[in-house]
């Protein structure tokens, strides 16, 4: 598994609008302890690696393996003990769920989900093996 940390502070830190100061300033670290983190020079200690992964909603594992690409994309952030994931739909009313979503959940292309809405409230997919 390739080591992400580096790719992953720059993306998190840029998406969630804090400079390089703000960050330090709100983890308690030097601007240049942050910057040498981003550029790979160095690894934040465990603590500092809890304070990130808190931060920004993630967890560990996410903030230190996660490929970039999902970072940026937002495929695949819990939030709350809630997965979440942007979804596509296309013209033909058709949803591309992301494949971290798909693998994490056991769900496969020409299987079956329960859709349920409700008004006002959000649309939800549940497999219809769960029932």
């Amino acid at each position: 598994m390739k080591i992400c940390i580096a790719e992953n502070l720059t993306v998190l830190r840029h998406k969630h609008g804090y400079t390089l100061e703000a960050l330090a300033e709100i983890i308690s670290v030097s601007r240049q302890s942050v910057a040498k983190w981003e550029a790979g020079d160095s690894y934040p200690d465990i603590t500092n690696c809890i304070k990130l992964a808190t931060l920004y909603k993630i967890s560990l594992d996410e903030l230190v393996n996660r490929p970039l690409e999902a970072v940026a994309n937002n495929d695949f952030l819990p939030k709350d003990n809630r997965i979440c994931g942007v979804v596509e739909i296309t013209q033909q009313g058709c949803i591309k769920i992301p494949d971290s979503v798909m693998e994490l959940f056991d769900v496969h292309c020409g299987g079956k989900m329960l859709l349920l809405a409700e008004r006002g409230q959000g649309i939800a997919l549940v497999k219809c093996s769960d029932f």
